[in-house]
């Protein structure tokens, strides 16, 4: 208890000698808030959602100064002054000083931060999106990480004359090679690659995590590099100490010191793990692209039940949107002014925008037989028939890289009308094996969507390039065909390999499975998420699966849809006829199709029929054993087609599987974010997207009332259903491309 007494006396009277400092106090307080307040007109001209995107590196320069010149100037000054020399002759300990320094500092950050917030909020209007544990949190991983870096620069200088030279020489690469103070996304890719060294740069990642996306799930690799970052330098802090001018520098261990550190950066370098913060900004301004045109400030919906996602339910609400997202939800009890433009919803029921998740955007849902299916506008026409269906998010699976990276900045900068596009790009298999075997009818079109590995410096290497191009997901095959069919099986040292280079990116990794032989492999081997559900998928697997809480996306439409249209079972609905294009319909009918082909086949019927017996008994079993299961629907495959196959998935799941509607419903809302760490998507909460689908009926009670939709709003902005097809969504649309070695 003595040591802590003493740290706590120590760090009561720094903390009285700063505050009554008046320079201290001016920079640990004063400066951050005139730092917000004039960058945010400089460089946001004040609106809120862009003070936001910069409010994380203003508060990551406040982090630095506070550390490398508060807490090392301070340390430097009281051994000048021969306070230390004091201190030693006494029981304290050079760790309860070192304590003492840390206490004090944490103290002047979080009351900068706390301040920072604050006027960002009275006179900006912004509203962080994560909430208060969440924001301190990242407060608290920025403290760690550098005041025991302050800590060290006063053990390092020498004196008065040192120490500034050589907190400037640390603070200026840290300011503008970590994104505090100008965008990664505005940078060179060569700066971009050197901000991997710096530790500010995860500093800004976390606090971006907090503060734009309300979650620091998303931001786990540079929270950890943050603690290891506060944990070795702490480490060092006691051994480097010096409590007189005059004592000699501890040379060895400070080289040890910044050698244990610069091992740490030199592996996220060499790694190159993902930062957020150096995609385009959804508000970066784009020469010669005309941006759309946003909603109004703000509006309130009124009336509706809000059925939000995540299982709770307001059986009058009233949310508040604010440009792109929500900012408040509640009863609709008359107790609060409405704001802005006010729409009443009242009999309708609100939801959160649907997420797909497994679609191939590339994919008609024909039977490739029809040059319409390949039409460039084919695909552009198929992403309006999302958002009209109430989809305003899928995940693509092993399509063109570049067409959905092109897809994803066009959505970001504004330039197009579409859902919001997550993806895996090629995915990793074994040469000639699933799919890359169906993909060599056209010449390089195997390598460009797919990866075909062998050993595990290749499955490495694939995944580094992928992780390169920003991709959110790595996805590797287990498929070894059927009997009549076989195929190559990815190695099992290749699979374990690439799941374990996409841990170390920070990234996750699912595998498409086709056996449970191929479901344990995937789970021995560290998969975070299955695509499909085995058709022979056992118990004790299932158990495994529920147990781990690993997310398995059953695909239930592309078994019911392909073992209709091949036994000649199949016609389109409503819905499909107005929707889909006839040239992907007349494809599935045509004598030149696959589907033509199978049909004759006794042996390919059977196949068929067998497969989804078994798939509709496996889900059961996953429904009942308490499998986490997501809603994906396949789209792109035969019958399968975008848009409105996520509402037969959900109501297969129901009808098939035995889900509860309002369960099936979280696994295409709350749940699917979360396997994408996309906490502000798939729920109608503060700081989400303002992703939302007005329905005229209760999904909870009936699955179906999702084919009944009232109206789409699309990140605050409400579509016009009836024109979707016929007004231009933007400029994007899909492009030839070479094939990617």
């Amino acid at each position: 208890m003595s040591g802590v007494r003493g740290t706590l006396a120590l760090a009561i009277a720094f903390l009285i000698e700063t505050w009554r400092s008046k320079p201290a106090v001016f920079w640990n307080l004063l400066f951050p808030c005139l730092y917000v307040v004039g960058m945010a007109y400089i460089f946001a001209a004040g609106e809120p959602e862009r003070v936001a995107q910069i409010l994380p590196g203003i508060m990551t320069i406040s982090v630095i100064t506070a550390s490398f010149f508060g807490v090392s100037l301070h340390m430097v000054t009281l051994r000048e002054q021969e306070i230390y020399r004091r201190f030693r002759v006494t029981p304290v300990s050079a760790l309860a000083v070192v304590l003492g320094h840390g206490v004090t500092a944490l103290i002047n950050i979080t009351a900068g931060a706390v301040l920072q917030l604050g006027l960002a909020r009275l006179v900006f209007g912004v509203t962080p999106r994560g909430g208060a544990l969440e924001i301190a949190g990242a407060v608290l991983l920025a403290a760690f990480a550098f005041i025991p870096l302050g800590l060290l620069v006063g053990s390092a200088a020498r004196d008065m004359r040192s120490a500034p030279v050589i907190s400037n020489m640390l603070f200026m690469p840290m300011m503008f090679l970590s994104g505090a103070a100008m965008p990664l996304s505005l940078m060179p890719a060569w700066l971009q690659r050197l901000a991997h060294l710096v530790p500010a740069t995860y500093v800004v990642e976390v606090l971006r995590a907090a503060i734009v996306h309300g979650s620091l799930g998303g931001a786990l690799t540079a929270a950890g590099i943050l603690v290891l970052t506060g944990a070795v330098a702490l480490g060092c802090n006691v051994l480097l100490f010096r409590w007189e001018t005059e004592e000699p520098i501890n040379r060895k261990g400070m080289l040890g010191a910044l050698a244990l550190l610069g091992g740490v950066y030199a592996a996220a370098f060499v790694v190159r793990i993902p930062l957020e913060s150096a995609l385009p900004r959804p508000d970066a301004p784009q020469r010669g692209v005309a941006r759309t045109v946003l909603p109004p400030r703000s509006q309130t919906l009124k009336g509706m039940t809000i059925v939000d996602g995540m299982g709770g339910r307001i059986g009058r609400g009233r949310i508040v949107l604010q440009d792109r997202h929500i900012v408040e939800v509640g009863p609709d009890d008359g107790s609060q002014p409405d704001v802005g433009e006010t729409t009443d919803l009242s009999g309708q029921f609100l939801i959160p925008g649907l997420i797909d998740s497994h679609v191939h955007i590339g994919g008609s849902g024909g039977g490739a037989a029809e040059s319409d299916e390949f039409a460039p506008d084919r695909m552009v026409h198929d992403l309006q028939v999302y958002l009209a269906m109430g989809v305003t998010s899928f995940v693509s699976m092993t399509d063109s890289l570049g067409d959905l990276r092109g897809l994803r900045d066009a959505v970001l900068q504004g330039t197009m009308r579409a859902p919001r596009p997550f993806f895996s790009g090629p995915g990793l298999t074994a040469p000639g094996g699933h799919p890359a075997r169906y993909f060599r009818i056209i010449p390089g079109m195997d390598r460009q969507l797919t990866r075909q590995v062998t050993m595990v410096s290749e499955a490495e290497a694939a995944v580094s390039t992928l992780a390169d191009q920003r991709v959110d997901l790595i996805k590797l095959f287990l498929e070894a065909g059927w009997s009549g069919d076989p195929a190559p099986l990815l190695a099992e040292t290749a699979l374990r390999a690439g799941i374990r280079a996409a841990h170390l990116r920070g990234m996750k990794a699912t595998v498409h499975v086709d056996t449970d032989a191929h479901a344990r492999l995937a789970l021995a081997a560290g998969a975070d998420s299955l695509e499909h559900v085995p058709h022979d998928l056992s118990a004790a697997t299932v158990a495994l699966l529920a147990s781990r809480r690993v997310p398995v996306t059953p695909t239930l439409s592309v078994g019911d849809a392909q073992s209709r249209i091949v036994d000649g079972t199949w016609t389109p609905d409503a819905l499909t006829r107005t929707w889909i294009r006839p040239g992907v319909l007349a494809s599935l009918d045509s004598p030149n199709s696959w589907v033509a082909r199978a049909r004759a086949s006794t042996a390919a019927r059977a196949h068929y029929r067998r497969l989804w017996a078994g798939v509709r008994t496996a889900v059961r079993r996953c429904v009942n054993g308490g499998v986490l299961l997501l809603a994906g629907s396949d789209a792109g495959n035969a019958g399968v087609f975008h848009g409105l196959a996520l509402l037969r998935e959900l109501e297969l799941l129901v009808e098939v599987g035995g889900m509860k509607p309002s369960d099936a419903l979280l696994a295409a809302t709350s749940r699917a974010a979360d396997r994408l760490g996309a906490r502000d998507l798939g729920r109608v909460a503060p700081g989400a997207f303002a992703d939302l689908v007005v329905l005229k009926g209760d999904p909870t009670q009936d699955i179906r009332a999702l084919r009944n939709v009232h109206s789409v709003y699309l990140g605050g902005i409400r579509l016009e259903r009836d024109r979707l097809l016929t007004t231009s969504p933007g400029g994007w649309s899909p492009r030839a491309e070479t094939a990617v070695e």
